[in-house]
């Protein structure tokens, strides 16, 4: 059976950093996850913003690239690439400071024998330069993921509240694990974090929110008149509007692989796409890894790409 890529998880720099508990399942091939304080299962994530520092540690022959990344919130990721990682040593070499970027990599969290502290970085294994109206996108969906997780860790304790987020096999561990591991979560820094962040988004200033901030907001103006919704009787749908839905969902299903496969082949350069750049691009269009993975699987079987070589894909 073939092993299925780790997503890239929306994950902001301070939630990132302040992951520092690693968990290993018990079965073949797992990878090291950091668990944040607040229920990320975090192996590869998808990151962006602006490039602020790079460097070559190494030497020409052997480099050792490090680099910095300034998040839409202004706080900061930590990216590393050497010999281990030839692929995105060699794509961090060709950018320059200054430059937005999506990068999608592998975390890692070293303890030093004579520190208490814990140091998270990023192995890139695909990072290039976007638009900063696409690292904005990026953001928005970041926060979305963070005021998901926020809700999750508040409503754990209540079956009816936590069962009603819908949340996946993957999430609901990682809110586990998170309970597990850290005992005293200041819930309070990730309210804070999220409205920072969705405040400089909107080019608003930074004022501290009253009371606790989950990403909801109150309607507008406070003498509002109520009003009770009329309630309607229940009408079965007309056998014409639902296969109207149905076509519908079909044509949308139909757009998106027409969007994919003429991403792939603007993109490709002779050997196919990578999967993470070509996850990257398509998100700009709002499809995710999971309907991604779908629509490569429909694609192949219609005969229309095939894969050259290990996750990379060319059309047919």
């Amino acid at each position: 059976m073939a092993q299925r890529r780790e997503p890239g998880v929306l994950v902001l720099a301070q939630e990132l950093s302040s992951s520092i508990e690693k968990h290993v399942e018990d079965r073949e091939y797992s990878p090291t996850y950091l668990i944040s304080e607040i229920g990320g299962k975090l192996s590869r994530v998808l990151i962006a913003g602006v490039l602020d520092q790079i460097e070559n540690r190494g030497s020409e022959d052997d480099p050792f690239y490090t680099a910095r990344v300034i998040d839409p919130n202004g706080d900061y990721y930590y990216l590393q690439a050497g010999q281990y990682n030839p692929e995105g040593a060699a794509a961090l070499s060709k950018l320059e400071i200054g430059v937005p970027v999506l990068c999608v990599g592998k975390v890692r969290a070293r303890t030093p024998e004579d520190s208490e502290r814990t140091y998270v970085s990023v192995q890139p294994e695909s990072i290039r330069a976007v638009t900063m109206n696409e690292v904005n996108h990026w953001a928005v969906r970041a926060c979305d993921a963070l005021m998901l997780r926020i809700k999750a860790t508040k409503t754990f304790d209540d079956e009816e509240e936590f069962g009603k987020l819908k949340l996946n096999d993957r999430e609901i561990d990682g809110i586990k694990l998170s309970k597990d591991f850290y005992q005293n979560i200041a819930l309070e820094n990730y309210q804070a974090l999220l409205y920072n962040c969705l405040t400089r988004l909107a080019g608003g200033e930074i004022e501290s929110p009253e009371g606790d901030f989950t990403g909801e907001f109150e309607p507008a103006g406070e003498n509002v008149e109520e009003t009770k919704a009329v309630e309607t009787p229940k009408e079965d749908k007309p056998k014409e509007e639902i296969q109207t839905e149905k076509v519908t969902d079909n044509k949308k299903s139909d757009d998106n692989e027409a969007k994919t496969l003429a991403l792939i082949r603007k993109m490709d350069e002779g050997d196919g796409i990578y999967y993470d750049d070509l996850g990257i691009a398509i998100s700009m269009e709002g499809i995710d890894g999971p309907m991604l993975d779908e629509i490569l699987d429909s694609l192949t079987d219609q005969g229309l790409i095939y894969q050259p070589r290990f996750n990379h894909y060319k059309e047919a």
